[in-house]
């Protein structure tokens, strides 16, 4: 058990003995108040006598003391709001951090979803590109095949002309040769 002090205080010119705990300095700083409290109330009505400066001094004092208990009362309210308002954030936080974990997820697969679509575009593009190459080989072998068919044409009425001279020649012949022979029999 902690030892007491004995302490001697002075309020309104009156000697007092106390018996304090470790709590001396605090009770040294209480004494300094009340004394102040109740020099000021001496000081403001210098007539008066101990006991009604007492008095008074307590109901300053005491009044004071409500006063602060309504401001700790009130300070304990709005701490209350304030924590109720916090408890509020942090839940629409979470909700929030809730739905962008959620979104998250979403984006991911939407990534995944968009990298499975762009290689499918590139596939389908290349495949594209294969069959324009195609394509292009084509209209080229086509353009050469038109141009061989054309000359193929080309030689072959050539030759249609050459078939019909020599038949010409030769039915020719045969007139001048039947016709010889005709003067050769006369």
């Amino acid at each position: 058990m902690p030892e007491q002090k004995i302490i001697e205080l002075r309020i309104l010119d009156t000697e007092f003995t106390l018996k304090a705990k470790d709590n001396e300095e605090q009770i040294k700083l209480i004494s300094t108040y009340v004394n102040n409290e109740l020099e000021s109330v001496r000081v403001a009505n210098p007539f008066t006598n101990h006991i009604r400066v007492a008095i008074l001094g307590c109901m300053n004092i005491t009044e004071k003391l409500f006063t602060a208990q309504e401001e700790a009362k009130m300070s304990e309210q709005e701490k209350i709001k304030e924590i109720g308002a916090i408890n509020l954030i942090k839940e629409e936080l979470a909700a929030a951090n809730s739905l962008f974990e959620k979104e998250k997820v979403k984006t991911i697969i939407l990534a995944d979803e968009k990298a499975l679509l762009q290689a499918e575009i590139d596939e389908q593009n290349e495949l594209l590109n294969q069959y324009r190459e195609h394509l292009r080989q084509s209209k080229v072998e086509s353009e050469t095949n038109r141009k061989t068919i054309l000359e193929l044409q080309n030689q072959l009425f050539e030759s249609q002309i050459e078939l019909v001279k020599v038949n010409k020649n030769h039915i020719e012949k045969d007139i001048f040769k039947s016709i010889e022979d005709k003067i050769k029999i006369d």
